[in-house]
Protein backbone atom coordinates (compact mmCIF):
# COMPACT_ATOMS: atom_id res chain seq x y z
CA UNK A 1 0.00 0.00 0.00
CA UNK A 2 1.19 3.82 -0.55
CA UNK A 3 1.29 5.96 1.99
CA UNK A 4 -0.21 8.74 0.74
CA UNK A 5 -0.78 12.39 2.03
CA UNK A 6 -3.08 13.17 4.46
CA UNK A 7 -4.24 16.68 5.29
CA UNK A 8 -5.41 17.08 8.82
CA UNK A 9 -7.35 20.57 9.23
CA UNK A 10 -7.48 22.18 12.78
CA UNK A 11 -9.58 24.52 13.00
CA UNK A 12 -8.62 27.03 16.13
CA UNK A 13 -10.57 29.66 17.85
CA UNK A 14 -8.73 30.51 22.04
CA UNK A 15 -7.74 27.11 21.96
CA UNK A 16 -4.66 26.95 24.06
CA UNK A 17 -6.25 25.00 27.06
CA UNK A 18 -6.36 21.80 25.25
CA UNK A 19 -4.14 22.71 22.34
CA UNK A 20 -1.27 20.86 23.28
CA UNK A 21 -3.06 17.74 23.93
CA UNK A 22 -5.04 17.67 20.47
CA UNK A 23 -1.28 18.62 18.22
CA UNK A 24 0.29 15.59 20.41
CA UNK A 25 -2.20 13.14 19.43
CA UNK A 26 -1.69 13.92 15.66
CA UNK A 27 2.00 13.68 16.21
CA UNK A 28 1.80 10.14 17.74
CA UNK A 29 -0.18 8.67 14.87
CA UNK A 30 1.72 5.08 13.85
CA UNK A 31 0.75 6.62 9.95
CA UNK A 32 3.69 9.35 9.35
CA UNK A 33 2.91 10.98 6.00
CA UNK A 34 0.58 14.08 6.98
CA UNK A 35 0.62 17.86 7.32
CA UNK A 36 -1.41 19.90 9.43
CA UNK A 37 -3.11 22.77 8.23
CA UNK A 38 -4.28 25.00 11.25
CA UNK A 39 -6.85 27.72 10.17
CA UNK A 40 -6.42 30.16 13.66
CA UNK A 41 -10.18 32.16 13.36
CA UNK A 42 -8.51 35.36 15.21
CA UNK A 43 -7.45 34.24 18.53
CA UNK A 44 -6.11 36.21 20.78
CA UNK A 45 -4.67 33.90 23.34
CA UNK A 46 -1.71 31.58 22.89
CA UNK A 47 -2.69 28.94 20.55
CA UNK A 48 -0.59 30.56 17.75
CA UNK A 49 2.30 30.45 19.40
CA UNK A 50 1.34 26.60 20.40
CA UNK A 51 1.12 25.99 16.90
CA UNK A 52 3.63 27.45 15.23
CA UNK A 53 5.88 25.49 17.65
CA UNK A 54 4.65 22.06 16.70
CA UNK A 55 6.47 20.74 14.19
CA UNK A 56 7.41 21.99 10.70
CA UNK A 57 4.90 19.69 8.82
CA UNK A 58 2.44 22.09 10.63
CA UNK A 59 1.11 24.88 8.08
CA UNK A 60 -0.48 27.90 10.07
CA UNK A 61 -2.74 30.00 8.34
CA UNK A 62 -4.69 33.07 10.25
CA UNK A 63 -7.91 34.32 8.94
CA UNK A 64 -8.61 38.62 9.23
CA UNK A 65 -11.69 38.45 10.51
CA UNK A 66 -13.41 36.20 12.43
CA UNK A 67 -15.83 33.53 10.46
CA UNK A 68 -18.67 30.64 11.56
CA UNK A 69 -17.35 27.47 11.82
CA UNK A 70 -18.27 26.06 8.31
CA UNK A 71 -16.51 28.99 6.42
CA UNK A 72 -13.28 28.36 8.35
CA UNK A 73 -13.17 24.78 7.56
CA UNK A 74 -13.97 25.84 3.94
CA UNK A 75 -10.60 28.36 3.86
CA UNK A 76 -8.50 25.34 5.60
CA UNK A 77 -9.97 23.01 2.81
CA UNK A 78 -8.63 25.13 -0.02
CA UNK A 79 -5.38 25.18 1.52
CA UNK A 80 -4.93 21.13 1.85
CA UNK A 81 -2.71 19.58 -0.53
CA UNK A 82 -3.24 15.56 0.84
CA UNK A 83 -5.23 13.06 -1.01
CA UNK A 84 -6.55 12.48 1.93
CA UNK A 85 -8.22 15.06 4.40
CA UNK A 86 -8.86 14.52 7.82
CA UNK A 87 -10.54 16.85 10.94
CA UNK A 88 -9.30 17.29 14.35
CA UNK A 89 -10.98 20.29 16.54
CA UNK A 90 -8.08 21.74 19.33
CA UNK A 91 -10.32 20.87 22.28
CA UNK A 92 -10.20 16.64 21.11
CA UNK A 93 -8.03 13.84 21.04
CA UNK A 94 -7.42 11.21 18.66
CA UNK A 95 -7.07 8.37 20.95
CA UNK A 96 -6.04 5.63 18.79
CA UNK A 97 -2.63 6.23 17.47
CA UNK A 98 -3.57 4.05 14.83
CA UNK A 99 -6.72 5.93 13.42
CA UNK A 100 -4.85 7.58 10.25
CA UNK A 101 -2.96 4.09 9.53
CA UNK A 102 -6.87 2.37 9.81
CA UNK A 103 -8.53 5.20 7.83
CA UNK A 104 -6.08 5.25 4.94
CA UNK A 105 -5.77 1.27 4.54
CA UNK A 106 -9.96 1.52 4.13
CA UNK A 107 -9.92 4.30 1.36
CA UNK A 108 -6.90 2.84 -0.11
CA UNK A 109 -8.66 -0.77 -0.85
CA UNK A 110 -11.90 0.60 -1.27
CA UNK A 111 -11.38 3.03 -4.15
CA UNK A 112 -15.50 4.03 -4.43
CA UNK A 113 -15.27 5.07 -0.87
CA UNK A 114 -16.34 9.10 -0.49
CA UNK A 115 -15.15 9.26 3.42
CA UNK A 116 -14.80 6.98 6.55
CA UNK A 117 -15.51 7.30 10.32
CA UNK A 118 -15.14 5.88 13.43
CA UNK A 119 -16.62 6.00 16.78
CA UNK A 120 -16.38 8.26 19.87
CA UNK A 121 -15.84 8.56 23.34
CA UNK A 122 -17.65 11.06 25.12
CA UNK A 123 -15.42 12.66 28.31
CA UNK A 124 -15.86 15.89 30.17
CA UNK A 125 -13.89 18.82 30.44
CA UNK A 126 -11.33 17.04 32.60
CA UNK A 127 -11.32 14.17 30.16
CA UNK A 128 -13.12 12.10 32.63
CA UNK A 129 -15.24 9.06 30.73
CA UNK A 130 -18.76 10.32 30.49
CA UNK A 131 -19.64 7.78 27.52
CA UNK A 132 -19.01 5.68 24.66
CA UNK A 133 -21.05 6.31 21.41
CA UNK A 134 -20.28 3.17 18.67
CA UNK A 135 -21.36 3.88 15.09
CA UNK A 136 -24.28 1.31 14.63
CA UNK A 137 -24.21 1.31 10.91
CA UNK A 138 -21.73 -1.15 8.59
CA UNK A 139 -20.04 -0.26 5.41
CA UNK A 140 -21.39 0.55 2.29
CA UNK A 141 -24.33 2.86 0.42
CA UNK A 142 -25.60 4.36 3.57
CA UNK A 143 -27.53 7.04 2.74
CA UNK A 144 -31.13 6.07 3.61
CA UNK A 145 -29.74 5.55 7.28
CA UNK A 146 -28.13 8.26 7.80
CA UNK A 147 -31.45 10.06 6.75
CA UNK A 148 -33.02 8.28 9.87
CA UNK A 149 -30.02 8.91 12.11
CA UNK A 150 -27.16 11.32 11.48
CA UNK A 151 -24.16 9.36 13.01
CA UNK A 152 -20.64 10.39 11.63
CA UNK A 153 -18.53 12.44 13.70
CA UNK A 154 -16.57 14.79 11.72
CA UNK A 155 -13.78 14.71 14.25
CA UNK A 156 -13.42 10.51 13.39
CA UNK A 157 -13.56 11.14 9.66
CA UNK A 158 -11.45 11.07 6.63
CA UNK A 159 -12.56 12.22 3.49
CA UNK A 160 -10.99 11.56 -0.49
CA UNK A 161 -10.18 15.12 -1.47
CA UNK A 162 -10.49 14.04 -5.63
CA UNK A 163 -14.53 13.28 -5.26
CA UNK A 164 -14.68 16.76 -3.60
CA UNK A 165 -13.16 18.55 -6.74
CA UNK A 166 -15.40 16.51 -9.30
CA UNK A 167 -18.20 17.29 -7.43
CA UNK A 168 -17.06 20.88 -6.84
CA UNK A 169 -18.18 20.06 -3.25
CA UNK A 170 -16.80 21.58 0.10
CA UNK A 171 -18.45 23.23 3.31
CA UNK A 172 -21.52 25.76 2.44
CA UNK A 173 -20.95 28.81 3.43
CA UNK A 174 -25.14 29.31 3.78
CA UNK A 175 -24.81 26.49 6.94
CA UNK A 176 -23.72 28.01 10.26
CA UNK A 177 -24.12 25.06 12.45
CA UNK A 178 -24.61 21.73 10.58
CA UNK A 179 -22.09 22.60 7.98
CA UNK A 180 -20.46 18.59 8.49
CA UNK A 181 -24.34 17.15 7.92
CA UNK A 182 -24.26 19.09 5.08
CA UNK A 183 -21.00 18.15 3.08
CA UNK A 184 -21.49 14.48 4.19
CA UNK A 185 -25.32 13.41 3.66
CA UNK A 186 -24.18 14.89 -0.02
CA UNK A 187 -21.44 12.71 -0.63
CA UNK A 188 -23.13 9.83 0.55
CA UNK A 189 -26.11 10.41 -1.42
CA UNK A 190 -23.49 9.65 -4.33
CA UNK A 191 -21.24 6.84 -2.91
CA UNK A 192 -20.58 4.43 -0.15
CA UNK A 193 -19.16 5.33 3.27
CA UNK A 194 -16.92 3.32 5.31
CA UNK A 195 -17.72 2.56 8.66
CA UNK A 196 -15.65 1.72 11.38
CA UNK A 197 -16.97 0.18 14.91
CA UNK A 198 -13.63 1.03 16.53
CA UNK A 199 -13.25 4.00 19.07
CA UNK A 200 -11.07 6.35 17.45
CA UNK A 201 -11.30 9.87 18.98
CA UNK A 202 -11.63 11.82 23.09
CA UNK A 203 -14.84 14.58 21.99
CA UNK A 204 -15.21 16.74 24.96
CA UNK A 205 -18.59 16.91 25.81
CA UNK A 206 -19.68 21.33 26.84
CA UNK A 207 -22.17 22.61 28.61
CA UNK A 208 -24.51 22.38 26.17
CA UNK A 209 -24.19 20.48 22.98
CA UNK A 210 -26.64 22.82 21.00
CA UNK A 211 -26.62 26.23 21.79
CA UNK A 212 -29.58 28.46 21.72
CA UNK A 213 -27.72 30.13 18.55
CA UNK A 214 -27.34 26.99 16.40
CA UNK A 215 -30.57 25.47 18.22
CA UNK A 216 -32.61 28.86 16.10
CA UNK A 217 -31.53 27.64 12.84
CA UNK A 218 -30.66 24.06 12.83
CA UNK A 219 -34.13 22.70 11.31
CA UNK A 220 -33.68 25.32 8.66
CA UNK A 221 -30.57 24.13 7.75
CA UNK A 222 -31.82 20.55 7.67
CA UNK A 223 -34.26 21.21 5.47
CA UNK A 224 -31.38 23.38 3.32
CA UNK A 225 -29.14 20.28 2.94
CA UNK A 226 -32.29 17.85 2.05
CA UNK A 227 -33.64 20.17 -0.40
CA UNK A 228 -30.07 20.42 -1.51
CA UNK A 229 -30.13 17.20 -2.34
CA UNK A 230 -33.56 16.12 -4.02
CA UNK A 231 -32.41 19.27 -6.29
CA UNK A 232 -29.46 17.66 -7.52
CA UNK A 233 -30.74 14.04 -7.63
CA UNK A 234 -34.44 14.32 -7.47
CA UNK A 235 -35.03 10.42 -8.06
CA UNK A 236 -33.99 9.76 -4.44
CA UNK A 237 -37.21 11.33 -3.21
CA UNK A 238 -39.29 7.95 -4.88
CA UNK A 239 -36.42 5.81 -3.51
CA UNK A 240 -36.18 7.22 0.14
CA UNK A 241 -39.96 8.52 0.52
CA UNK A 242 -39.74 7.40 4.11
CA UNK A 243 -36.40 7.90 5.35
CA UNK A 244 -37.07 11.64 3.73
CA UNK A 245 -40.13 12.20 5.68
CA UNK A 246 -38.30 11.60 8.88
CA UNK A 247 -35.06 13.78 7.68
CA UNK A 248 -38.06 16.63 7.29
CA UNK A 249 -39.98 15.72 10.34
CA UNK A 250 -36.35 15.78 12.24
CA UNK A 251 -36.05 19.28 11.21
CA UNK A 252 -39.61 20.40 12.58
CA UNK A 253 -38.79 19.10 15.53
CA UNK A 254 -35.76 21.23 15.88
CA UNK A 255 -38.11 23.90 14.89
CA UNK A 256 -40.23 23.36 17.46
CA UNK A 257 -37.19 22.76 20.31
CA UNK A 258 -36.58 26.89 19.68
CA UNK A 259 -39.95 27.57 19.49
CA UNK A 260 -40.16 25.90 22.90
CA UNK A 261 -37.17 27.74 24.34
CA UNK A 262 -38.79 30.89 23.49
CA UNK A 263 -42.42 29.55 25.03
CA UNK A 264 -43.68 29.72 21.76
CA UNK A 265 -46.10 26.62 22.24
CA UNK A 266 -48.40 27.65 19.00
CA UNK A 267 -45.74 27.93 16.65
CA UNK A 268 -43.71 24.34 18.36
CA UNK A 269 -47.37 22.74 17.62
CA UNK A 270 -48.28 24.34 14.23
CA UNK A 271 -44.47 22.97 13.53
CA UNK A 272 -44.67 19.37 15.01
CA UNK A 273 -48.52 18.74 13.97
CA UNK A 274 -47.79 17.85 10.37
CA UNK A 275 -45.61 15.04 11.21
CA UNK A 276 -47.95 14.02 14.44
CA UNK A 277 -48.95 10.89 12.53
CA UNK A 278 -45.94 9.78 11.28
CA UNK A 279 -44.14 8.00 14.44
CA UNK A 280 -45.58 7.98 17.92
CA UNK A 281 -42.86 9.86 18.95
CA UNK A 282 -44.02 12.69 16.81
CA UNK A 283 -47.49 12.43 17.98
CA UNK A 284 -46.31 12.45 21.73
CA UNK A 285 -43.95 16.07 21.06
CA UNK A 286 -46.91 17.37 19.41
CA UNK A 287 -49.05 16.63 22.76
CA UNK A 288 -46.03 17.80 24.68
CA UNK A 289 -46.06 21.39 22.92
CA UNK A 290 -49.23 22.17 24.67
CA UNK A 291 -48.72 21.70 28.11
CA UNK A 292 -46.32 24.07 30.38
CA UNK A 293 -42.98 24.40 29.01
CA UNK A 294 -42.02 22.76 32.40
CA UNK A 295 -42.56 18.72 30.71
CA UNK A 296 -41.03 19.42 27.98
CA UNK A 297 -37.76 20.37 29.51
CA UNK A 298 -38.50 17.23 31.89
CA UNK A 299 -38.34 15.02 28.82
CA UNK A 300 -35.35 16.51 26.92
CA UNK A 301 -33.07 16.64 29.86
CA UNK A 302 -33.66 13.62 32.03
CA UNK A 303 -31.93 11.79 29.35
CA UNK A 304 -29.46 13.37 27.06
CA UNK A 305 -30.45 12.31 23.72
CA UNK A 306 -28.33 12.44 20.09
CA UNK A 307 -30.79 13.77 18.11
Amino acid sequence: MENPLVSIIINCFNGEEFLHEALDSVGNQVYKNWEIVFWDNCSIDKSADIAKSFSDKLRYFKSKVYMPLGEARKKALEQCNGKYVSFLDCDDIWCSNQKLSEQVKMLEENPDYALCYGSIEEVLIDKSHFRFVINKLDSGYIFQDLLLQFEIPIITTTLRRSFLLENNLSFDTNIKASEEYCLFMQLASIYPVGVSKNVMTKYRVHTSSLTSKSLSILGYERRYTLDLILQKKPILREKFLKEFQEAYARAAYYDSRWYMYNKEHFKAFRSLSKYSLLDYRYFFLTILTLFPVFFWNKVHFSKRNRV
